[in-house]
């Protein structure tokens, strides 16, 4: 734990180096690789081309000193007087033979060795250790060091440690499949998120079950779950998604498009700055289960297999596969489909699409003016008065289940300040 090894970089140029060096941690569980603590990145990485540096155990010595070791042809292993007790009798040794012959090699002056620090673990690495900390989600491969450890430089660090062990404890909040997500203490949340999804999806009519036809292209499906979070860390909701596997999905028989077009951060700033100089007032909405909205059509037939855990067979036994109505998480056509109900939703409320920038629309009527930026799921609000956004959110929300967020805070991951006095 904590050895120094070397990782093989595979991007770069002839001149750059080709090994990146981290910190073992252990082996990793769930796929064939090892993980690695970078200590520069501060993280913990996956990696399968690891170089494991054997001569750490001699890094004190200094360079082109003898280490001295004894080198010996025969067949016996070489022991040192020093092994024997004191009141021992003098052995005899063998007649020396050229099959026998032992090479010792004399060894220099030891050097004053390196001073070793120990170094004292931190408060939450103390805590860790007496029990105090919640330290029981840690997995499996993070060692955490003990009080007699000793460190030397910064490879070994006692904060490292906890630091590892606390993002390996936040990476074991989310279970990574149904059967890890049973095994775990918390299970009766997981599969209450899991009903609410699939209470969800037969509500809005996503599938029928039907037999599948005859060599058919049936995709897989998966359940991802995700540990919502407030600002300060803490677990507020669990979530479960139910996914299609669209990597199995044939171009041109199961899919056609998909692209789907979103605001461009020059239309941002600019219908913003527009918004700031004219005193306009803004807002913003989330789409829920954004891409749950989208419609296939007749073109568009897709079979996908029943959620894996929850199946439902038939009369004489046989699996049923879910034939889809509508478009779910994971298959290559979402985007677009959400795209081409979102314009539909949009020319029903008497808005128009910009030229320009085909995620824009626009109404104006009567000295009124609306502007709606959409990126995916989040819709941007732009209006010169604040009864004409509040009244968007309720005609849009007939169409969609939305979020409403109220005013415009955060766009594409940037702040949004507003402070009207140094207009």
């Amino acid at each position: 734990m904590g050895e120094k090894v070397w990782v093989c970089i595979e991007k770069g140029d002839k001149l750059s180096g080709r090994v990146r060096k981290g910190h073992w941690l252990g082996i990793n569980e769930e796929s064939k690789g090892v993980r690695v603590w970078w200590p520069d990145m501060k993280a913990v990485g996956i990696e399968r081309n690891v170089y494991y540096d054997n001569s750490c155990s001699s890094d004190s010595r200094s360079e082109g000193e003898d280490d001295g070791r004894v080198e010996t042809r025969t067949d016996k292993p070489f022991v040192s007087k020093d092994h024997f007790p004191a009141d021992n009798r003098e052995q005899k040794t063998p007649s020396e033979t050229p099959s026998a012959i032992q090479t010792i090699n004399v060894p220099a002056p030891n050097p004053e060795p390196r001073e070793r620090r120990i170094r004292k673990p931190s408060q939450r690495v103390q805590d860790i250790l007496e029990g105090h900390a919640e330290s029981s989600n840690v997995m499996c491969g993070v060692q955490l060091p003990t009080r007699e450890q000793e460190v030397e430089g910064e490879a070994d660090c006692a904060d490292e440690y906890a630091l590892t062990a606390e993002i390996s404890k936040t990476e074991t909040l989310e279970p990574h499949n149904l059967a890890e997500a049973k095994k775990r203490p918390d299970w009766p949340l997981w599969e209450k998120a899991i009903h609410k999804e699939l209470e969800t999806l037969k509500t809005a009519g996503t599938w029928d079950l039907v037999n599948a036809p005859n060599e058919a292209n049936v995709i897989g499906s998966k359940w991802v779950f995700r540990a919502k979070k407030d600002a300060a860390g803490n677990v507020v909701r669990y979530k479960a998604r139910l996914v299609a596997q669209g990597f199995s999905q044939v171009p041109g028989v199961d899919y056609f498009d998909t692209f789907m077009p979103v605001a461009r951060l020059a239309s941002n700033r600019t219908v913003l700055a527009f918004a700031a100089s004219e005193n306009y007032e803004t807002g913003q909405i989330d789409i829920k289960g954004a891409y749950l909205n989208g419609e296939l059509t007749k073109n568009e037939v897709i079979y996908m297999k029943q959620p894996p855990g929850y199946s439902v067979s038939a009369e004489n036994g046989k699996v049923l596969v879910c034939w889809l109505r509508k478009t779910l998480y994971g298959l290559k056509q979402s985007g677009r489909t959400l795209y081409q109900k979102l314009v539909e939703i949009m020319e029903k409320l008497g808005f128009s699409r910009c030229e320009v920038d085909q995620a824009v629309f626009y109404r104006r009527e009567k000295g009124k003016l609306m502007i709606v930026l959409v990126h995916v799921d989040d819709c941007t609000i732009v209006a010169n008065a604040q009864p004409l956004i509040m009244h968007f959110k309720i005609e849009i929300a007939k169409h969609v289940e939305i979020t409403d967020l109220g005013d415009l805070h955060w766009i594409l991951g940037i702040k949004v300040l507003r402070i009207r006095e140094e207009k």
